[in-house]
This record gives C-alpha cells, structure tokens and sequence, in this order.
C-alpha cells in the first residue's frame, strides 16, 4: 500500500494587527491635525484680538479628531488604489506584504470616514458637509487623479494644507460669520507649495513604480531637470508667503527664529535638487528639507496667535 506523499502546505499569511496603524501613517494625522488648530487659532485671534483656549477647547478637539480620522482614511484609501506601484517602491507597506487585505482595508476606510463626519457634525454642519466634499475628493484622487500626475500632486498637498482652512471655517460656522482671513491663506499657500514641491520631487524618486500605472509626473514627462525646476519654483512662492506673514505684521518679530529657520530650510530644498536632479541621494535631501520645513512653519502658525 502506497503511502501518501506528504505535500507542502502553503503558508498562510495572517493579517498583523499593527498593519491598521502603519497603513493610516499616524504620525502624519498628527501633525496634519494641527493645521485645524493653527487656522481656528489664528481666525480667533483676527476676529477678537485673543484667542480663548478654554471657550474654543471642544472645538479644537473635534477639529483635530476630525482631521485626524479623515486623513487616516485617505491615506489607507491612496494605499488601496497605489497596492501595484508599492510592490515596487514601498513593499513593506501593509497591502504589498499581505499583512493587510484590500477587503480589511475597504472596511477601514469606511469605519475613519464615518469617524471624521461624525466628529465634524459636532463642530457644525457646514463643517460636516465640508468634510464630506473633501472625502470625495481624496477618493477621485486616489482612484484616477493621480494618473495625472501633476493635478494629483496637488491634492496631496492641498489634503494638509486645507487643515487650516477647514478650522477658520468651523470657527466662523461657530460665531455666525464665515471668513478666511489673510494670514490663513497665506498660511495655506506656504504648506501648499511646499509640499507639492515635496511631491514633484518624490514623483523623480518614484518613476520606476510610477510608470506601472503611467502616472504622469513631471518627472516622468519632461525629465528630471524639469521637475527639480519646477519644484524650485514652488519652493521659492512658499518661502515668500511665509515671510509675508511677518512682513505684513501677522506675526510678531519675537518669533524670527522661526522664520528665519523656516525660510533658510525651505530654500535649501529648492537648491539642493537643482545640483543633481537625477541623484536620489539630493532628490531625498531636498524631499527631506520640504517635509522639516513644512513642520517648522506649522508649529511657527501655532504659536503666531499666542504671541
């Protein structure tokens, strides 16, 4: 009697349960949400003169837990859409490396979107249905926006950047009278370009997964000397609107530290790409030098309306 061959048993991937927080990149939620709290902060300070910590506490934690759980199911939904371009550029990533599977993923991003209306509905409804428009249009992106590359980038950036713009509307919404003042779209243009420059610089580190689904970055496109021009180019507005802040007497000179520091950091990304744009060594320095830049005038918009 023969015996019965003994055949390999495939191996069964589990899912890892730390998959459901490295797939939302918590630490870029975190940061993100700050965004509401500079914009709500600094239309406090235009309408009234001071801003009120105490009266403004709940809306400050719905606005961050709004936009908390709002980009975290953006970020798992991009990953959805991007799972054959990761295989190449980021295969630790949750989806590529099956520690996470697209129907878990699906239901994820369900759960966070319904989150972040329902932390919004409690700033307002103006609020709520801004949310919902700007899910919407995470989801465009994500599905085929990104194709476009250039028009895709700029929803990425404009996804951090609006942070601010959502909080001076749910503080309008609150005190009956919506208006975005100067200093938040100043605010809102400086984190805009730079981190779309950030994004065209990345598209140049990413063009071999880029070309599976034929995004269209500049890179891709016109070449590498292009995209680093182009990203200099937004560099460079960004670094203007944020010394216009000072300039036009928004911000107190007690804080040129950060300025300074702001300024000379996101000029040194403009710069460094432009030496050798198809060197990934200074194209993930000049990448590097716009996320710290981006960071260093959001904590300098935080602490503008204290001041």
């Amino acid at each position: 009697m023969n015996e019965p061959e003994n055949k390999p048993v495939p191996a069964v991937r589990r899912t890892d349960p730390k998959a459901f927080l490295s797939i939302i990149r918590p630490q870029n939620c975190i940061i993100g949400g700050l965004t509401v709290l500079a914009g709500i902060g600094i239309s406090a300070r235009v309408a009234t003169g001071s801003v009120d910590g105490a009266a403004l506490f709940l809306q400050f934690l719905f606005g961050y837990i709004t936009y908390f759980f709002v980009a975290a199911g953006g970020n798992v939904v991009n990953d959805i859409f991007d799972i054959e371009i990761d295989k190449i550029n980021r295969p630790h990533r949750a989806l590529p490396s099956g520690r996470m599977t697209i129907r878990q993923a699906w239901a994820y991003v369900i759960i966070l979107g319904l989150l972040g209306v329902v932390f919004a509905w409690l700033n307002g409804p103006i609020g709520a249905l801004v949310v919902v428009v700007f899910l919407l249009v995470g989801y465009a992106y994500a599905s085929k926006v990104k194709e476009l590359g250039l028009a895709g980038n700029f929803m990425v950036a404009f996804s951090f950047a609006f942070g601010v713009i959502y909080g001076s509307i749910i503080y309008g919404e609150s005190v009956g009278n919506i208006i975005i003042p100067l200093p938040a779209w100043l605010f809102f243009i400086t984190a805009f370009m730079i981190l779309q420059a950030r994004e065209t610089i990345k598209g140049a580190e990413d063009v071999e997964g880029d070309a599976l689904r034929d995004v269209r970055t500049i890179a891709r496109i016109y070449g590498y000397r292009a995209a680093a021009v182009v990203a200099a180019m937004m560099n460079t507005i960004g670094v203007v609107c944020y010394v216009l802040i000072w300039a036009l007497g928004f911000a107190s000179f007690i804080l040129w530290p950060l300025l300074l520091l702001g300024a000379v950091v996101v000029a040194s990304a403009a710069i460094v790409p432009l030496t050798g744009p198809d060197n990934e060594k200074r194209l993930l320095i000049g990448s590097t030098l716009d996320k710290v830049g981006a960071l260093v005038g959001l904590v300098a918009f935080i602490f503008i309306p204290i001041f």
